[in-house]
């Protein structure tokens, strides 16, 4: 089923039949044009367009087409999205997508388009995949009936099972490294979801994200009609305007050449994101891929509805020119409930819906080798870091245990520095502690270079990289860098409470010596 082409057309009509789904066609959206549904390909997922081409496009967009280009225009974090990728491998599906902000065409150094550099700001992203249509479709909501990632009822982004499957939920932050991005599953037969069983961690199952400030498509079509209004902020253009969105003839292409009465437009105000997303934390493998595909909406929020996507859906712009609860001069689209509807893109294969094998009831979530217990019985952790994409020069770790007051096992910040060494042939850094507590609930951060990772939860043995955990964990007895001799190491008292006691008296207390911690009375 050839899903859509880049060229103006009609809507298809709003009854499914089988086999059949909403796709908007008209301007310069586009799903799977021409069948495209990406390419095998191995992507170092390291914040550039190295190793992305055209041929993997699966999905399009014009931009300047969200709610804000036609009411609160005059705000931040332009979300814009205009090209979708795809590609996969052995073990990963890798995605992109394009975001741009036009603002610098016609907005002046510093207007509320190109504050903050122009750039993402940290709201939440979300990435929806549809992997068994014989499994319950997700609604985007929560058992208490709120949204993922709203604070209130009444608002948010969700899908209507009757006409889109969803059933994998990624949700991360604008800005790479922020917040605790996760993975969110059903928990039960309504395709409801919750913060506990339905809650996975980037951070343990190997998802990883990262962004550049570049663009990557041969073209930019920006739609060019905006709304006009009288000084007291009453909407005076016709609100019918904003179905210039699907006239492919209220585009120009800003990579064409100079367009009469825009400023050019520079590269450095889009953003870039590519994401990679292990296939055993989908429980599918590339062969299953490869015969069934797998499909894939991206959507920008501003935190609490949605504002663009892509594949393009209508609910994107139902409610533009109503007014946002908390500013009148801005869209009630930030703040509505949008209910999607049309058509995924396809990765891999143009999927049959009717036709997918059922993935089999196993949990492949937990990547963690059961080998390599949180709490080791010897008492002896390791956690190793790839700087190969950060690039930092040097790494430290700074870990903490929730526990016990955080208790800073590594001391003040920025904690220690790591050791180089090699691991199968590879080059990570590597870090290792003794720690006697029974049930610590450790946490992680690696910085280096004047950058730093979110809050991480510490796995033994586990590899990660500036997006958290990959996924792997690798044996101690491999790597070949020595440990700090602790017995050299003067002894550091605290108490219970993490306060460092200078001149310990009698009592129990925490000791650190080097990279041993344990507990030690005196009498």
């Amino acid at each position: 089923m050839k899903k859509s082409l880049l060229l103006p057309a009609l809507l298809c009509g709003a009854a499914l039949t089988a086999g059949a789904q909403n796709v908007e066609t008209r301007a310069f959206y586009s799903t799977n044009p021409e069948n495209a549904v990406g390419r095998a390909a191995t992507i170092n997922v390291n914040g550039s367009l190295t190793g992305w081409t055209e041929d993997m496009c699966i999905a399009t967009c014009g931009a300047n087409d969200m709610a804000t280009a036609f009411k609160g225009s005059h705000e931040n974090c332009v979300l814009d999205m205009y090209a979708l990728y795809a590609a996969w491998d052995d073990n990963n599906i890798y995605l992109a997508w394009q975001m741009c902000n036009t603002g610098d065409t016609w907005a002046r150094e510093g207007d509320g388009p190109l504050t903050d550099y122009g750039h993402i700001g940290n709201v939440p992203l979300i990435v929806a995949l549809s992997v068994d249509p014989s499994k319950p479709g997700m609604t985007g909501k929560l058992t208490d009936g709120r949204c993922v990632w709203c604070d209130q009822g009444g608002m948010g982004t969700t899908f209507d099972p009757a006409q889109v499957h969803v059933d994998h939920l990624f949700f991360f932050s604008g800005q790479a490294g922020q917040g605790k991005p996760a993975m969110f599953t059903a928990v039960n037969a309504k395709g409801e979801t919750d913060y506990g069983q339905g809650c996975h961690e980037f951070s343990s199952i190997g998802v990883k994200y990262n962004l550049t400030h570049d663009f990557l498509p041969s073209h930019l079509w920006r739609q060019k009609t905006h709304a006009d209004y009288d000084i007291s902020g009453t909407l005076i253009s016709d609100p019918s305007i904003i179905e210039n969105i699907y006239d492919p003839e209220c585009y120009d292409n800003l990579l064409a050449g100079p367009v009469s009465g825009l400023k050019p437009h520079s590269h450095e105000f889009d953003t870039f994101y590519e994401m990679q997303i292990p296939l055993r934390a989908l429980g599918i493998t590339r062969q299953w891929l490869e015969e069934n595909g797998v499909g894939v909406r991206v959507i920008g929020t501003r935190g609490e509805s949605a504002i663009d996507c892509i594949p393009f859906d209508p609910s994107m712009v139902d409610n533009v020119f109503e007014s946002y609860g908390k500013d009148k001069s801005t869209s009630h689209e930030k703040d509505d409930i949008d209910v999607i509807t049309y058509a995924m893109a396809d990765i891999a294969k143009i999927r049959d819906l009717e036709n997918i094998d059922p993935v089999d009831p196993v949990d492949p979530i937990d990547p963690v080798n059961p080998d390599d217990p949180i709490v080791p019985t010897d008492g002896a952790y390791n956690v190793y870091f790839d700087n190969t994409d950060s690039n930092w020069g040097s790494v430290n770790v700074y870990i903490w245990d929730k526990a016990k007051q955080n208790f800073q096992i590594t001391g003040a910040w920025p904690g220690k520095a790591m050791n180089q060494g090699t691991v199968n042939g590879r080059q990570l850094y590597h870090y290792s502690f003794e720690y006697d507590e029974q049930n610590p609930d450790l946490m992680i951060i690696f910085n280096g270079n004047g950058k730093q990772t979110a809050d991480l939860k510490f796995i033994n043995n586990g590899v990660y990289t500036f997006s958290g955990h990959t996924g792997e964990n690798i044996d101690v007895n491999s790597i070949t860098d020595i440990a700090a001799d602790s017995d050299n190491i003067p002894a550091v008292y605290y108490n219970l409470q993490g306060v460092e006691i200078a001149n310990p008296t009698a009592g129990l207390y925490i000791v650190r010596q080097g990279n041993k911690v344990a507990k030690e009375i005196i009498k």
